[in-house]
């Protein structure tokens, strides 16, 4: 079907119809496809999805269950986070699977992610109405006590 112009190649082993408009998040789609379509966006890739932040990762992160084993090449371009969600923490955005914007915010606080980036993250949801004033405030704490811990180390 490629080779008669049918499909288009988006990627090794990911094809896309090419009749169909572009979309904003083609990569994105292409990166859950690339995961046999068990993949879901977290961590900052789903942060920029959400529209929260305008951090600029190098890859795109995804987290797949335990046992979801995708093709190894292509692989250098995602970021691969190896759990198991609850199907209450996944929403959709722009038909994509992508971690709820509370997870998605306690998923970058655990690798990292810069607070300043994640307490605006938490404001623009919580104007936005994607996160309520009460998940909003434990979100901040756990932000502040995740930024206390590193400082306590260090002075030990």
């Amino acid at each position: 079907m490629a080779a008669r112009g049918r499909l288009e190649r988006a990627g090794r082993g990911v094809y896309r119809v090419p009749v169909l408009p572009r979309g904003a998040h083609d990569d994105l789609a292409a990166a859950v496809a690339w995961t046999l379509g068990r993949g879901v966006v977290s961590h900052e890739s789903a942060l920029v999805l959400h529209e929260l932040s305008d951090v600029n990762t190098s890859r795109i992160h995804l987290s797949v269950p335990r046992d979801n084993h995708p093709r190894a090449a292509g692989g250098a371009l995602y970021r691969m986070h190896r759990r198991d969600l609850d199907d209450a923490v996944i929403t959709h955005v722009d038909g994509l699977p992508v971690t709820t914007v509370a997870q998605t915010i306690q998923d970058c606080a655990a690798t990292g992610t810069d607070p300043h980036q994640l307490r605006q993250a938490i404001e623009r949801a919580e104007r936005a109405g994607t996160l309520r004033r009460a998940a909003a405030a434990d979100l901040r704490t756990e932000l502040e006590a995740a930024e206390v811990r590193p400082r306590q180390r260090r002075s030990s």
